[in-house]
């Protein structure tokens, strides 16, 4: 009979066990909410990047994005990245790729106020050239947005 008592002591105990392991493997971690698709999470495209031909180079500037594609509040932007390509002179409709020429750090992410615009001078400028801008903005987990809006400037100096 006292067999008996220990096997069902046992047999409480591991249930006991599983019941409390099921319970925190039920429970998780991190926030809940509706899931997101990949997709959704990156920022919203620039589309209002300018671009003119200034003293020390091509003067570009944009507006910060403030929101994800699936429109909810943007709030993990590191960086912007600015890519640039050449359109040559004898050969105008001939393809050129793009290529990364400057990443422009977003450093006020805790701060209460965001700057709006942002901007860069592409110095690295040959006089009666052409070029082609695109500006992607990057989350702090390295993902880029689609390219923004494409402007065209021929610098010649002043």
């Amino acid at each position: 009979m006292r067999k008996f008592r220990v096997s069902g002591f046992r047999f409480r105990v591991q249930l006991l066990i599983i019941g409390s392991v099921a319970a925190l493997c039920l429970a998780g971690c991190g926030a809940k909410g509706a899931l997101r698709t990949p997709q959704g999470a990156v920022p919203e495209p620039i589309k209002d990047l300018r671009g003119k031909a200034g003293k020390q180079g091509i003067d570009l500037t944009w507006t910060r994005p403030t929101r994800y594609v699936d429109g909810k509040e943007l709030n993990d932007l590191a960086a912007f990245v600015i890519f640039r390509k050449e359109i040559a002179k004898n050969c105008p409709e001939c393809p050129a790729p793009y290529r990364q020429l400057e990443m422009v750090n977003v450093e006020d992410q805790q701060k209460f106020m965001k700057r709006k615009q942002f901007g860069y001078v592409d110095q690295a400028v040959q006089p009666q050239t052409v070029y082609r801008y695109r500006v992607f903005s990057k989350l702090m987990d390295d993902s880029l947005s689609d390219p923004s809006n494409e402007v065209e400037v021929a610098w010649r100096p002043e």
